[in-house]
């Protein structure tokens, strides 16, 4: 059985969270040459098809989850020895926008064509492959699952999960809105009472085996640097190119957190 790594991996790979990554110049390329751990697509389901967009009126033809996410992913895999990260695992985020269950029916057919690459449960044991998918947005309830002999997809958690005895196996990640629990808005010092609060989180977090993120944070290099030094586990960015340089050029100062 493979468990989940929790926080930076040893391989290069950054603990960083592709936010709406189709909305990018080049989707999926950036994130994937700059060794995200985690990329976001937002799919609707249109007439048994899943399209990518933010909106439906973004949708096109050409812009499925097939043709832009999991066709290029499955060539990569094809490509580079059955792995798309060599020993870590990418984490593909799903956020559906549509209803859940038809949703999700849908992709569940899509993905029989990539099944070789795809993390998967069975005999309630993990076993970690290239992808992970994680469905977030409008998620299938968890006990739809309970049935499923085998399965190639988890769900991404809420702060109302932590403490409720839902397993890493299902439910790897948690993911929050920053808004709903801190004011901090990126600008000077992250006040510590708010801090000691984020700790707290990220360490029942930790507890479970899981890993956390936070979308709508600031996307700056203040944040950034306060996440990692709070070891939020995938930190959520618009800004590919300069966090890549950020965590590059990152050091130990730890001066941003004060009373």
């Amino acid at each position: 059985m493979l468990a989940f790594e929790i926080g930076f991996s040893n391989n290069n790979i950054i603990g960083a969270h592709s936010h709406n990554d189709y909305k990018n110049e080049y989707p999926l390329d950036a994130a994937f040459k700059h060794k995200f751990k985690s990329i976001e697509v937002d799919i609707f389901l249109l007439k048994n098809k899943l399209y990518v967009g933010h909106s439906w009126f973004e949708l096109t033809k050409s812009k499925t989850i097939e043709k832009m996410y999991l066709d290029p992913l499955w060539k990569i895999y094809k490509e580079n020895n059955k792995s798309v990260y060599i020993d870590n695992s990418v984490y593909l985020l799903v956020d559906i926008k549509t209803n859940a269950l038809k949703t999700y029916k849908v992709l569940e057919n899509i993905l029989k064509k990539y099944k070789p690459m795809l993390t998967y449960v069975t005999s309630d044991s993990v076993f970690e492959e290239a992808v992970t998918i994680i469905l977030s947005g409008n998620r299938p309830p968890i006990d739809y699952f309970d049935d499923y002999e085998y399965r190639n997809v988890f769900i991404d958690g809420r702060l109302g999960d932590i403490g409720e005895g839902i397993s890493y196996k299902i439910m790897p990640l948690i993911s929050s809105d920053w808004e709903q629990t801190f004011t901090w808005d990126g600008a000077g010092i992250f006040p510590s009472a708010q801090y000691e609060i984020l700790s707290e989180l990220v360490k029942s977090v930790h507890l479970e085996k899981k890993e956390i993120r936070f979308w709508a944070s600031p996307d700056n290099q203040n944040t950034w640097r306060t996440l990692l030094l709070a070891d939020v586990d995938l930190i959520n960015t618009d800004n590919i190119e300069q966090f890549k340089k950020f965590i590059t050029l990152k050091n130990s100062d730890k001066d941003i957190i004060n009373d």
